[in-house]
């Protein structure tokens, strides 16, 4: 099977870290079929990049993976292209598909995120005479379609694409709610990759990170965007001092949202509390995973983070606020769920998990491999002669 994996959501020599689960999926799936990866920069990144003189590019883990990716501009008006954003992402990775595509007969295209990728990845499908194939992450499928500039097109796209992947049976049934006929979706659970998240010696880990070995330390892992909630999270931890006084929280990752939660921590004096440690390579998070106590997410909105999965499988516990389909991977031997919005709640919730001091054992959780995930890509692909392809329609411009 020849594969297109086309999306932005995919990593590059300067954002190591952005989308390294579809690295690890295009990886697995390479393992037995042929794929190529077209993954867009949005044009300020790219400008800035070529201004610095660092043009996007595979990096490492990418040029480790063996695989062929082009790194197209994506081209678009910032705020009045909401409508337009699938039709601008096409257009501006027509070339490179065809490109990446010349002499490689296209049986599958898959993308990641329902709009603006979904959007283009059903064109590039529809261009090249191939099957297209969507992964809902979440948001694309919670929040996006009750947006009116965008949420006919992410319907569009989850009725349209000939298969429908989603990382949890929650966003199963909210793409079913969605217009989605019911034979088109399936739940892909995405993978954890055992040679890197497993458990380990965490003094021996907190040594190499140079961190405290008796301090208490939570871990939170992600992008910094408003819907993870950070500023929630920071006010736990000022009223969790109440009860451990040495707690620390490392916050692993980057985004727009940074200069807030630095006000937010010299607001309440957690300057010696709050690390802020920094985006680092995806491989890397397993050392912080296995140093904490506890990882924690403080999300308004989530699908089914895989960050809780790579955590478990390290060893830690996690503690978390109860939304999307996070309980489907929940158990009273190793979570805490709260609720969403409440700051006494996720500072109770971090209290009791760091009294009991749990640890997970690999035989008490054990996560699905990519491998796993690869071969659930290709069995949805595997030819079904009695499934027909669903009848495409145009949105008129305008439709909100």
């Amino acid at each position: 099977m020849n594969v297109l994996f086309l999306s932005m959501t995919f990593p590059d020599a300067g954002h190591r870290a952005r989308g390294a689960y579809n690295l690890a999926l295009c990886r697995a799936l390479a393992q037995r079929h042929r794929v190529r990866v077209c993954a867009p920069r949005p044009w300020p990144e790219a400008l800035q990049s070529r201004l610095l003189r660092r043009p996007a590019g595979p990096g490492p883990d990418v040029a480790a993976a063996g695989l062929q990716v082009d790194y197209p501009t994506y081209w678009y008006i910032p705020k009045l292209t909401q409508k337009q954003s699938g039709a601008a992402l096409w257009q501006s990775c027509r070339g490179s598909v065809e490109r990446l595509t010349r002499r490689f007969p296209t049986d599958v295209v898959l993308s990641y995120w329902a709009h603006p990728d979904g959007e283009a990845g059903l064109s590039a499908a529809r261009r090249l005479g191939a099957r297209s194939g969507v992964i809902v992450g979440g948001t694309d499928a919670l929040i996006l379609p009750h947006r009116p500039g965008r949420g006919p097109y992410v319907r569009r796209v989850l009725q349209q694409t000939d298969v429908v992947f989603t990382v949890s049976e929650g966003l199963r049934q909210a793409v079913l709610q969605l217009g989605a006929a019911p034979e088109r979706v399936r739940v892909l659970s995405q993978g954890v990759d055992p040679e890197q998240f497993h458990p380990g010696d965490r003094e021996a880990t907190r040594r190499r990170l140079g961190l405290s070995l008796s301090r208490p330390m939570i871990v939170w892992v992600g992008r910094m965007v408003p819907v993870k909630r950070l500023d929630l999270l920071v006010e736990a931890v000022a009223r969790l001092r109440c009860t451990e006084p040495d707690v620390e929280l490392c916050l692993v990752g980057d985004g727009e949202c940074r200069r807030e939660v630095e006000q937010n921590v010299r607001r309440l004096k957690l300057e010696g509390v709050v690390r802020l440690v920094g985006a680092v390579p995806y491989h890397e998070t397993a050392e912080w995973y296995r140093a904490a106590d506890a990882t924690v997410l403080s999300s308004d909105s989530e699908g089914l983070p895989n960050v809780l999965r790579e955590s478990l499988a390290c060893g830690t516990p996690f503690v978390s606020t109860n939304v999307g389909s996070v309980g489907e991977i929940a158990a009273p031997a190793w979570s805490r769920l709260v609720l969403a919005g409440d700051v006494d709640a996720l500072a109770d919730g971090l209290a009791g998990m760091l009294a009991a001091g749990i640890r997970v054992t690999p035989e008490q959780y054990s996560p699905p491999t990519w491998e796993d995930s690869a071969l659930s890509v290709a069995d949805a692909f595997a030819p079904r002669p009695f499934l027909t392809r669903p009848t495409l329609t145009r949105i008129p411009e305008g439709v909100a």
